[in-house]
């Protein structure tokens, strides 16, 4: 400990003082790469626009040959890598490497030390960057003070790290609050820390002091006054830790056992109560299940139930939950049979019942599943809910199997019989199509209409408006056919259903009036936005997005300056943030222009879009359209079943893909990075477009998988597009295929990209 401190303060006494702003820190010095090498060029561009992944790409045939894998090409190799996250490449690329403490200005160096503590290497990672020379240039050199406080802080060097973090604050005066922030928490004295705390202006910063205040007593070993600050804050598990790990004797321990059971959210105390306290009591494991199944955690669920009911405990509202589980893992056949033993009270046993049917259908016992649907219309016709549900899944199935007649009568019969239900509006309108396809159009439109005025604030009014004048126009009366579809144009600007409209009409689609994207400049906005770049570049991922929160959290009502905050996130990539505040303007009386709505449709890493849309040849529009439906254009979007990046591409899918396109490496990081996720969602897209013909069939294939869409194009009436929308049963799929058409038209007409189908 005493060589590493002694080893730190020769390095912080070695670097110059140098205060300026810092804009970007380049990760590629200049002249790394020789004019003549057109390939290295074509590397180095990539990483200059944006798209590290396609550097990795180009640069993989010269790693390969032993001929060609120069220095320069092993660098820019890992520095692409370290781009799109890809810390153990970087490793790999340059361990060993003989040139590292002489070419580049110690770039290497820094790579392979801020791989080492992405690693967790933290000794690795502390003798590496003590190897750079201290830069001349105030961004690279506090890019390395950053990396050598944290190694030291890591290792324990708290005093030392304390002192850089000090210097890294001179060096980035953009971020210094911040760094005083991290400073004081690894300043034992108190005294100090406070005099640290004097020099933090910034007001977000400040209202952190409390937290930093946490950590140090922690970082102190004062634990007990540590568990207080935390438990103060409402960091109620981190506080339990703290005082489990001061608490030896078994009185303590088992006070904190309860607490943690005690807890309202579970999901993150489960780890802790399973690794510590292992193995529960029958008691506990129930307990535990409960919080699990509410937490979404259906495998620690299952595993609670099934030990807490073989200890004859739990009610029927647990097995039902537990059954619930087992049907979210997957296992319909043993989720059936759970739901059957949930007998008690009438009500959860009626929605056991419809449960236990829709397993068994999902397991593929069609058959038995239909009987248990028709048994709950016997059994349970007064309980709403499950009877409505049972009608409404009898009718779905009847539609699979081209029986649309049988359909209809279901159909009828769950909107007729139970018209408070949630079902009734949804059951009319399938009724009511089912007749237009197979019956009297002139009923279907009655039909349509009496939906549109007795559910008029439903999502079905504005379909069943636009669909009574299709009715109509069936039926021969064009006149009463063209006064719906009026109503229908005069609906939402926008809307899917007021662009089939205009189409009918033949009149041009609703588009946002021109203007140019100017907006008033708010300073503090630019600066807390290049702020949180710099951050994030730095691997400082907390700082970063408090950064971009503060400024979504803000209480600003002008709207010219709300557009102006969703501006500045939008050009640093944070677009999902910038749609919120945006919406927020134009609900506040932001014109509803082209400008506006630009920002509410936006678009991030264009030229990475343009150019896949141009390699797997789809309209560029609709990658679009299809990107802000599935993430808002956040290239870190996580959805709950595990699909990431923009475009929510699955792992196992991307892995399939990657080997598809030959990758050279392949990590599922990478679907993060928003030129692999367009790359990789593209050429799924390109896939699925070679097997169908319709847009409408892509979409549906993209969100709810081939094997749905091929069952759900056997219905009747799906040659129509407009009627195979309409027909698909999973709400959610259905209203995903319309609002990404609808998407499509709007990025068509505020962006200069070809308006044809490729």
């Amino acid at each position: 400990m005493l060589l590493t401190q002694l080893w730190c303060s020769l390095v912080v006494a070695t670097v110059p003082v140098q205060l300026h702003a810092v804009d970007s820190l380049a990760p590629i010095p200049a002249g790394v790469v020789a004019n003549d090498d057109s390939m290295l060029l074509d590397v180095r561009g990539a990483l200059a626009r944006g798209r590290p992944w396609q550097a990795s790409r180009l640069v993989a045939p010269a790693l390969a040959d032993s001929g060609r894998r120069t220095p320069t090409a092993v660098f820019l190799a890992a520095s692409a890598a370290s781009q799109w996250g890809g810390w153990p490449e970087v490793g790999r690329l340059l361990q060993g490497e003989t040139w590292l403490d002489t070419l580049f200005g110690g770039r290497g160096q820094m790579l392979l030390a801020r791989s080492a503590l992405e690693a967790g290497e933290d000794s690795f990672a502390l003798l590496q960057v003590l190897r750079v020379q201290p830069a001349q240039d105030a961004a690279d050199d506090g890019e390395r003070l950053l990396v050598l406080a944290r190694a030291l802080e890591r290792l324990g060097a708290r005093d030392s790290a304390a002192a850089v973090y000090r210097r890294v604050a001179e060096r980035l005066p953009a971020i210094a609050d911040w760094m005083l922030l991290r400073a004081a928490a690894v300043t034992d004295d108190s005294l100090a820390r406070a005099a640290i705390y004097e020099h933090i202006v910034r007001p977000m910063v400040r209202d952190r002091i409390r937290w930093s205040e946490a950590a140090a007593r922690e970082g102190t070993g004062d634990l007990f006054r540590a568990a207080a600050h935390y438990q103060a804050l409402g960091a109620k598990l981190t506080s339990l830790r703290l005082r489990l790990t001061m608490s030896a004797d078994s009185a303590p321990r088992a006070a904190v056992r309860k607490d943690l059971l005690q807890l309202t959210n579970l999901r993150d105390a489960v780890h802790l109560l399973d690794s510590v306290f292992a193995p529960l009591t029958p008691a506990e494991e129930l307990v535990v299940a409960r919080g699990a199944a509410d937490a979404g955690l259906p495998d620690r669920a299952v595993a609670g139930f099934s030990r807490a009911f073989d200890a004859k405990l739990g009610n029927y509202q647990d097995r039902y939950d537990y059954a619930n589980a087992l049907a979210r893992l997957g296992r319909n056949a043993d989720a059936a049979f759970q739901f059957n033993l949930v007998r008690a009270p009438r009500s959860l046993a009626a929605s056991a019942a419809y449960m236990r049917a829709r397993s068994l259908v999902r397991d593929g016992q069609v058959a038995e599943g239909r009987s248990a649907l028709v048994e709950i219309g016997k059994l349970y016709s007064r309980d709403t809910a499950a009877a409505s549900s049972a009608l409404f899944l009898l009718g779905d199935l009847a539609s699979d199997d081209r029986a649309d007649r049988l359909a209809r009568t279901y159909f009828r019969r769950a909107a007729l019989k139970y018209p408070t239900s949630r079902f009734a509006p949804a059951a009319r309108f399938r009724a009511a199509m089912i007749e237009l396809l197979t019956g009297d159009a002139g009923m279907s439109a009655r039909e349509f209409d009496e939906l549109a005025r007795r559910y008029s604030r439903s999502d079905e009014a504005p379909a069943a408006m636009y669909w009574a004048g299709r009715a109509r126009f069936a039926a021969g009366d064009s006149a009463a056919a063209i006064v719906r579809w009026e109503r229908s144009y005069a609906g939402e600007p926008g809307s899917y259903y007021t662009g089939l409209a205009a189409r009918r009409l033949g009149r041009p689609a609703w588009t946002p009036s021109a203007a140019a994207d100017s907006f008033v400049s708010i300073p503090s906005a630019d600066s807390a936005v290049a702020r949180a770049a710099l951050l994030a570049r730095l691997g400082l991922a907390t700082e970063a997005r408090r950064e971009v929160e503060v400024l979504t959290r803000t209480t600003e009502t002008d709207p010219e300056r709300l557009l102006a905050y969703a501006a500045a996130l939008r050009a640093s990539g944070q677009a999902s943030q910038g749609i919120q505040l945006a919406r927020r303007a134009l609900a506040n009386g932001a014109p509803a222009d082209a400008r506006t709505y630009r920002l509410i449709y936006p678009v991030v890493h264009q030229d990475a879009l343009l150019a896949e849309a141009a390699e797997q040849r789809v309209d560029p529009s609709f990658i679009a359209a299809l990107i802000r439906q599935e993430s808002m254009f956040n290239p870190a979007a996580t959805s709950s079943a595990g699909a990431r990046g923009l475009m929510q591409v699955m792992p196992e899918l991307g892995g399939r893909l990657a080997h598809s396109l030959a990758y050279p490496v392949w990590d599922p990081v990478l679907l993060y990075q928003p030129d692999v996720s367009l790359q990789l969602g593209s050429f799924h897209l390109q896939e699925l477009l070679g097997r169908y013909e319709r847009p409408v069939e892509v979409l549906a294939a993209y969100n709810a998988g081939v094997s749905r869409v091929e069952r759900w194009s056997r219905r009747v009436g799906v040659e129509d597009p407009e009627v195979f929308a309409e027909r698909i049963p999973f709400v959610e799929t259905r209203g995903y295929v319309r609002v990404i058409q609808r998407n499509q038209e709007l990025y068509r007409s505020l962006y200069s990209w070809s308006n044809e189908p490729l």
